[in-house]
């Protein structure tokens, strides 16, 4: 009997390993399958779920260049992480694993990646390397100088679903202040499209009237002549490839007003669309009696990647008889891509992207003063215009207020992926609004302290948006604001019945907005806890602690200890103060409140279900209260469910990695 149970305990784990070998493989085989029907996506979750089932650095090199092109930074961060140091096997690899960090906005990491590529690169070309490399550098410290300089007086914003999609939005070229051509992969492929606006909202996107019928191919990119007279725009191949400005191929073709109708398209001569390379972003402007077309090229002769180029022809004829073209220069093309060119007469000035001159993400807006060859050193727009993420396909509106450009940046809650592009407003000058107000206790008419304030946005078909969450501890709140929304403000108070009010910034004579807030208190019931916040907190406090599972990293700074680091999501990367353990590898806590003042007492109700944890921000007078900590993000969920039925509705989940606060997690 004990033998035959030693032969199925052997069999058991020998079916065991079995069972997994094929798991991992199957993941592959099915991750190659959503490749090839070009679900990319999931071709890249797959693979990195393979690579979790067997460590084959292949797998999880594949799920980083699948991420990586469809602009998931911080997935591909995690999957070139395990690799970053191979680049004699993986060419590049670290490069790409920095350059992901960078565009996460995660600048301080990204500077240490770059400088460790560089020591350690013995490959071919490291001088080429070297200087692409210090530019990497400079673009990340100009990154962390950004926001301190950005334009004030420029206010951006999404125009809206009439316009934007959950597929790729790019190309737009305002044919006047309130009509806008734009491109989208909406659809079965790319193709142009139009959209009106109404007062403050833009209208359903339809395709434009009477334009040609386009067979085959996708389609995009317009650019109308100043005249009106001729549409320029591109015809591009098809393929399982997601969209991609840069490495689509595409043709240049124009289309002509006879009356209220355009002509069939026709295609641009054979020396400005060559053979085997790209001609696109197509900009028309009316200079000298000439019509000058500027367009984006990877054709030879040019100084690598995608070279800005121009052609010209006589107004004075109706024909496609262009000059030969002629490369803008090494003062605005670089060894990278320089790509969506647009040229404003009134100033002089050329409007276009590159990733190859400094930047604070991967493409940044750039502005030369001058024409054909001969340009000034170009400028980086900085912030808002740019962004740690791609911006380009600047464009200003025809009464030049405003204008327009394409970002994948997450948005103020609106839009909180990077892996697709949508077309934003921008406003230059437009009016600053604010909303702020008081708060006092209902029964003494006293100042409450400490608050904590949420701000929402709402929508017409029900929904609001959380966009912001900030504690104040004079006994008032200030937030700047959009024109032409409504708004929701709620404010909590430890001890305090929540209390809120709405109103609309739609009247054009206000610049002020909100109204006093009484609040009512508790007595003796649970602590008000405010909605979720990435906000930072305050004093930090040295707390009870429980014994750490034996799957937990290993500690690299014990706690009792405190010590200062900075959170590494670009949209909470406040300084703070924590005495927590430092722990390697990943792990999550699971945040309950942030407080003006702190008081351990308060949160005795949950210390059962895990180690009390406080972190105070040192720019702010707020303190973050969390459990932890949990080595599964489904324990760290199942622990969040049960702190939330103590009272603690608004507690959700944050990753840590090494040590370091990584943000609110899903």
């Amino acid at each position: 009997m004990t033998r035959k149970i030693i032969l199925l305990l052997l069999l058991s784990v020998t079916m065991g390993g079995i069972g997994q070998a094929q798991s991992w493989r199957k993941l592959k085989k099915e991750a190659e399958e959503a490749y090839s029907a070009g679900k990319l996506s999931d071709a890249a979750d797959k693979y990195a779920q393979a690579y979790q089932k067997k460590k084959k650095e292949d797998l999880t090199l594949q799920a980083g260049e699948i991420y990586y092109t469809l602009r998931d930074y911080r997935k591909a961060v995690e999957a070139y992480r395990p690799i970053k140091d191979m680049n004699d096997k993986y060419p590049l690899v670290g490069l790409k694993f920095a350059r992901c960090l960078k565009q996460d906005g995660q600048y301080d990491r990204a500077i240490q990646e770059f400088q460790a590529f560089s020591e350690k690169y013995t490959g071919d070309g490291k001088d080429i390397l070297q200087d692409i490399i210090q530019s990497e550098i400079r673009g990340c410290r100009l990154g962390m100088e950004a926001p301190a300089q950005a334009n004030r007086d420029v206010e951006v914003l999404l125009p809206g679903d009439g316009v934007n999609s959950d597929k790729q939005e790019f190309a737009p070229f305002p044919v006047s202040d309130n009509e806008l051509f734009f491109s989208s992969t909406r659809g079965d492929r790319a193709r142009i499209y139009t959209s009106k606006r109404s007062g403050t909202t833009w209208g359903p996107a339809e395709a434009p009237r009477n334009f040609p019928v386009i067979q085959s191919g996708q389609f995009g990119n317009g650019a109308m002549a100043p005249d009106g007279s001729r549409m320029y725009f591109t015809v591009c191949s098809d393929s399982k490839e997601p969209w991609n400005d840069v490495k689509t191929r595409c043709e240049i073709f124009v289309t002509k007003r006879v009356g209220a109708v355009w002509s069939q398209p026709e295609r641009l001569p054979d020396y400005i669309n060559l053979n085997g390379a790209t001609a696109t972003h197509p900009n028309v402007a009316h200079q000298r009696g000439q019509e000058i077309l500027y367009f984006s090229s990877n054709r030879d002769g040019g100084r690598g990647g995608m070279d800005l180029w121009y052609v010209t022809r006589d107004l004075g004829l109706d024909d496609n008889d262009f000059t030969f073209p002629v490369n803008l220069g090494p003062v605005v093309n670089t060894l990278g891509d320089e790509i969506t060119p647009y040229y404003n007469v009134e100033d002089q000035s050329l409007y276009f992207a590159s990733n190859g001159h400094v930047s604070i993400g991967g493409f940044d807006i750039f502005r030369a003063t001058g024409d054909e060859v001969n340009w000034s050193q170009p400028e980086n727009l900085g912030m808002p215009f740019n962004s740690s993420a791609d911006d380009y396909a600047y464009i200003l509106n025809p009464s030049r207020t405003g204008g327009f450009l394409v970002s994948n940046r997450v948005f103020a809650g609106q839009k909180t992926e990077t892996t697709n592009q949508d077309i934003f407003e921008f406003a230059v000058g437009g009016r600053r609004v604010m909303v702020k107000g008081n708060v006092y206790d209902r029964q003494s008419g006293e100042p409450i302290n400490d608050i904590t304030v949420s701000l929402y946005q709402l929508f017409d078909d029900g929904r609001e948006t959380e966009l912001i969450n900030r504690g104040f501890n004079e006994g008032n709140y200030a937030f700047e604001i959009m024109p032409n929304r409504r708004f929701r403000v709620e404010v909590s108070a430890y001890g305090y019945k929540t209390g809120a009010y709405r109103f609309s910034a739609d009247d054009p004579n206000t610049f002020t907005y909100g109204q006093p807030i009484f609040l009512e208190a508790e007595g003796a019931a649970q602590p008000v806890t405010p909605p979720a916040t990435t906000e930072p907190s305050r004093p930090n406090q040295p707390t009870t602690t429980r014994p750490v599972e034996p799957s937990e990293p290993t500690t690299t700074a014990p706690a009792g200890q405190p010590y200062i680091t900075r959170g590494r999501d670009p949209r909470d990367n406040y300084e703070y103060e924590t005495s927590a353990p430092r722990l390697q590898g990943t792990y999550y806590k699971v945040q309950l409140a942030a407080v003006g003042t702190y008081i351990p007492e308060r949160f005795d109700n949950v210390t059962s279900l895990g180690r009390l944890d406080t972190e105070r921000i040192i720019q702010r007078n707020l303190t973050r209260v969390l459990l932890g900590d949990y080595m599964s993000i489904d324990k760290a969920r199942s622990v969040m469910k049960q702190v939330q039925g103590k009272g603690y509705s608004g507690a959700y989940v944050v990753e840590y990695k090494d040590g370091e606060r990584y943000g609110k997690t899903n």
